[in-house]
Order: C-alpha cells, then structure tokens, then sequence
C-alpha cells in the first residue's frame, strides 16, 4: 500500500531555491511515500490559499525570509487551527523588514535559523526525520520506512559530528606563524 504524506509550504517568492531543495529532499528522503507540497500562491497568480490543502496536510511549514508577503498570515492562522505539525525557518543571512520584522517578532512560532539554502535543507531534513519517528503510527509508516529513516538520522548525525571537531586557533585574519619547537 502505497504512504501518502503532505505537507503545505508558505513561502514568499525569494523563498524559491529553499522550496526547490525541499522537493529534491522529498523526492529522495523514501521511496515508498508519496509527498504532496502545496504553497502560498504567488503575487502573479492572483489566487487565494488552497486551505482546503492546508488542513489536509501532516506538516506546516513556514519559510521566512526578508518580508512576509499575503496570504501568509492567513496559512500560518489555518495551520494553529487545524493543530498541524509547524516547521518555521528564519533567513538570517537578510535583514527583516519592518513589517517582516513585526511577524517574526509577534507570531508564536519558535524560528530555527538558517543562513544558506543548503543549510536550511540539512536541517529540515533532521527535523522531519525526527518528528516522522517521533509521530509514528500517525504517519502510517511501516517498519522498513521507520529503520531507514532512522538509519539516515544517525548517518546526518554522524556526519555533523564529523565536520565539529574543527578547532580554530587564530590566523584567519592574519597574523605571524611561529615555527614548532620540535
């Protein structure tokens, strides 16, 4: 039987290579599920919100960048209503508008932060591991999903404990290299 999991996506424009890595990550993260993403409707678009999708969906998740753009307000009111699992990501590499600024400041959405669409990716990925292992049954996902989904969070685990142990000692923004005293 085929999983079928969505999730809805709300998203300004300049949010559009983020949206793109999360489809790439979908596409991959398990064979046997099938993903629908649904997004905000773009300013050329002229429509309204698909709630009807939103309310449907397994997660929530709510991309900021430099502004906040309609109807996001609006997704992001839906999405508490329907008591839907959120996701919320901050750009930290732009500066918020003011009325950006405003959003992020006066929503009750805890922002995880982020500075490259790469790295957003990365932890989403972790996030979404963990609250599909975390929310099973709900999710309908069998043994061989759930052991390879964890097998993956222990790999991206593995693997960023890795690239932590650089210890930076000095120089990188010049400065004089003493000879070793061996």
């Amino acid at each position: 039987m085929e999983k079928e999991l969505a999730i809805y996506v709300s998203a300004s424009a300049e949010m559009d290579a983020e949206c793109e890595l999360l489809g790439q990550l979908l596409a991959e993260m398990t064979k046997s599920i099938r993903w629908t993403i649904k997004r905000t409707p773009g300013p050329h678009e002229l429509a309204n919100p698909d709630l009807e999708a939103l309310r449907a969906s397994q997660f929530y998740l709510i991309l900021m960048g430099s502004d906040i753009t309609a109807p996001i307000g609006v997704e992001l009111q839906a999405a508490k209503e329907a008591k839907l699992f959120t996701f919320a990501f901050r750009k930290m590499s732009v500066a918020p508008s003011p009325a950006g600024a405003y959003f992020i400041h006066h929503v009750d959405v805890e922002w995880q932060p982020y500075q490259t669409p790469q790295e957003f990716v990365r932890l989403f990925e972790r996030a979404l591991i963990s609250q599909l292992l975390e929310g099973t049954p709900g999710y309908g996902l069998d043994v061989r999903d759930l052991e390879e989904l964890a097998e993956r969070l222990r790999a991206l685990e593995e693997a960023e404990e890795g690239q932590g142990g650089e210890r930076r000692r000095g120089a990188g923004h010049g400065g004089v290299i003493l000879p070793s005293r061996e």
